[in-house]
């Protein structure tokens, strides 16, 4: 008769663990060698809960690469959309990265991206220079709001037009 010892959750995870972080190395490597379509694969390999939390366990230099190749990476778009997310919440506040946010808000629609400028206006990283292109990109009711308070904060008059 065979000893069959009966597999428990914590195995099972343990297994998963071990499983999720082979292909988070594998998928390093593919966008270290830009390597889109292996990237790809890789991503789609995995259980869409785990594709939602890769994000926080890829290398900035890894999503700066799926963002740089966005349109030729075909994955889950909400999974594409927390990388680029992730991605820009962890960049310095310049006028580069509201450039680049901007353009890809509006190519993409990604609404997450929004976040990244809500969140440097109530962190007060915005410059004067940069609302009226906030103001014009965003129109959302909280852009609005938090734009209005910004104003508020820096005593700044902005023009309507």
């Amino acid at each position: 008769m065979l000893d069959v010892v009966p597999r428990t959750r914590s195995h099972a995870l343990e297994g998963n663990t071990i499983d999720l972080l082979s292909v988070i190395s594998r998928i390093e490597t593919a966008a270290s060698n830009h390597h889109m379509k292996e990237l790809e694969r890789l991503i789609h390999s995995l259980d869409i809960s785990d594709q939602l939390g890769l994000h926080g366990e890829l290398s900035l230099k890894t999503l700066k690469v799926i963002k740089d190749h966005k349109d030729q990476v075909n994955i889950n778009k909400a999974v594409k959309e927390h990388m680029i997310w992730y991605y820009f919440s962890q960049q310095e506040w310049s006028d580069s990265i509201l450039a680049e946010v901007i353009k890809i808000y509006e190519q993409e629609g990604f609404i997450a991206l929004e976040s990244i400028v809500i969140s440097a206006l109530k962190e007060n990283k915005v410059l004067d220079h940069q609302i009226e292109t906030i103001r014009k990109a965003f129109k959302t009711k909280e852009s609005i709001k938090q734009i209005g308070k910004w104003v508020e904060r820096n005593g700044k008059v902005i023009q309507e037009g």
